[in-house]
């Protein structure tokens, strides 16, 4: 038997390894192929879920993003899609069970921060929820990162707004307070935001900004007469709501701030201009209304300590000052209506309604 020539095998062992190389290179073609079909079906099964979304089609929608986010998982975006379907479909827990991979895989996802952040809300986690909104607020966007980021701000304040946390809502405000990029619907919210958040005199410059614009506002000046109550400047309140109601007379709800506006007017012993006897009139009428006020939020049974306080502060109300004392009188009885304003309720609202609202103006006046 003839030894095989070793030109013959070099050739032999060439062939087959450009076969191999080309039986390499038709698979990962057909792979590629493959996978680019892949992606494609799952891209227009997104669009179709996204489609259905909007018109409000929710449970369809859920099955055509389950497919695209099946066929591609390595796109979070078909995954956070998916899970703010399912969230919109009243199921957080599993909305939340869908989420957590992706951000383990991408805590600054930004969208998927977002959407974490509402399934807490849904879900009553409120302070769980903020920390997801400030990773989306910081986070990254694949697109258009300003409007998003913008967007997850406007609803942390809508949060803290509804939860009443005051000093969280103004820290996120005052970032916002100067930005130009913030249209005027937007700066309007702002300002009654910033009223929400206990800083009225922000607020008001917000709404001179808008009556600088448009000096027909009715909103704008109904602004100002929120800040100026609370700023305690009671007669330009009532000029900003009266200017209000000029602008829009249908308005029933400018007449009821003018009423609490009145009230306070007519309370007010802290007002310019009063004689010294007028001063502690009011300021003995105003003894007597916060005490009638906080007998009305305590009921007929008010807790001891509470009841013996009121009951000196009626006796004190019974004895008069002397002729030369009427200043230090005045001052005293405006110091016990503070003091005695503690004992009331924080959520009580007694009756009439403007009238005891007034009356708890004049107090944060007399604390400032």
């Amino acid at each position: 038997m003839a030894d095989p020539n070793p030109h013959e095998f070099i050739a032999t062992v060439a062939a087959v390894l450009v076969a191999i190389a080309l039986f390499l290179i038709f698979d990962t073609a057909l792979a590629r192929l493959d996978s680019q079909e892949t992606k494609s079906h799952a891209a227009s099964e997104y669009t179709a879920g996204e489609r259905l979304v909007g018109e409000g089609k929710v449970p369809e929608a859920i099955e055509h993003l389950r497919t695209a986010s099946t066929l591609d998982r390595s796109n979070s975006a078909y995954a956070i899609a998916l899970a703010a379907a399912i969230l919109e479909n009243g199921r957080p827990g599993d909305a939340e069970d869908l989420l957590q991979p992706v951000l383990e895989r991408g805590a600054t996802n930004g969208a998927a921060n977002l959407i974490m952040a509402r399934i807490l809300v849904k879900e009553g986690r409120t302070e769980e929820a903020k920390s997801y909104y400030h990773r989306a607020i910081y986070g990254l966007w694949t697109q258009d990162a300003p409007h998003n980021r913008s967007a997850a701000r406007f609803e942390l304040i809508d949060l803290l707004a509804r939860t009443g946390a005051r000093q969280e809502l103004l820290s996120e405000l005052l970032p916002i307070q100067d930005d130009s990029s913030v249209g005027e619907p937007g700066r309007r919210r702002l300002g009654h935001l910033l009223l929400a958040a206990g800083a009225p005199g922000r607020a008001a410059a917000i709404f001179h900004e808008l009556l600088q614009r448009h000096p027909r506002d009715a909103d704008a000046y109904t602004g100002l007469g929120e800040s100026a109550l609370a700023l305690g400047n009671f007669q330009t309140a009532r000029a900003d709501f009266a200017a209000a109601e000029r602008l829009s007379p249908t308005a029933r709800a400018i007449e009821a701030r003018i009423d609490v506006a009145d009230s306070a007017i007519a309370i007010d012993p802290t007002q310019r201009g009063l004689r010294i006897s007028e001063e502690l009139r009011r300021s003995r009428n105003l003894v007597r209304i916060t005490i009638a006020s906080i007998r009305a939020c305590l009921g007929a049974t008010p807790p001891q300590l509470a009841a013996i306080a009121l009951d000196s502060a009626e006796r004190f109300m019974a004895t008069k000052p002397r002729a030369g004392e009427l200043n230090d009188a005045t001052e005293e009885d405006l110091a016990l209506a503070q003091e005695l304003w503690k004992l009331r309720p924080p959520k009580c609202i007694a009756r009439p309604a403007s009238y005891d609202e007034a009356l708890a103006l004049i107090q944060v006046r007399l604390a400032q």
